[in-house]
């Protein structure tokens, strides 16, 4: 009985939690994995139990541009936000915000599954995307909407860029 004693206290303590032993959020390593996949670099951690963010970086075809984006998931809400921050910077009462305002009316009009972001009291314009994950979590719908948001940013953000920067 004596000689199990030790292992008997060895079991124990390695079946006490620790803090690397918190429970992740419910999909956590499924987005991992499939941002892997998409070979985007994630960069992931778990903010508490229910909720995680993750930054990745979308390098183009030649190599001479980057393209940073988040991920945003939450238990609670049962949503992954997938975003480009900063596309462009149209600040309120600057020359070419109205016309970023516009074109942006405009893109909303025509996308499906994203849409456009404008913050008014910083000027920042996103590109967003919304996974409802209440009753499962989608991986090829997660993929498609990690290429959808990547790309359009990639095509709309140079013209974005160059309407908040003009004089008018």
């Amino acid at each position: 009985m004596r000689a199990l004693l030790p292992f008997a206290v060895l079991l124990l303590l390695s079946s006490t939690p620790s803090r690397a032993q918190d429970p992740a959020p419910r999909y956590l390593d499924a987005i991992r994995e499939e941002l892997d996949r998409l070979e985007l670099a994630p960069s992931c951690e778990a903010v508490d139990a229910v909720r995680a963010r993750c930054e990745l970086r979308d390098v183009s075809r030649d190599g001479r541009s980057e393209l940073l984006a988040h991920v945003v998931y939450s238990d609670e809400s049962d949503t992954v936000y997938v975003y480009v921050p900063r596309l462009a910077i149209a600040p309120a009462g600057a020359p070419g915000t109205d016309a970023v305002l516009r074109r942006i009316a405009e893109l909303n009009w025509s996308m499906l599954a994203t849409k456009l972001e404008w913050n008014g009291s910083d000027g920042e314009l996103r590109l967003s995307g919304v996974l409802h994950t209440d009753s499962s979590f989608d991986r090829r719908a997660f993929r498609n909407l990690v290429r959808v948001v990547i790309s359009l940013a990639r095509r709309h953000g140079p013209d974005l860029s160059r309407l908040a920067a003009d004089e008018g």
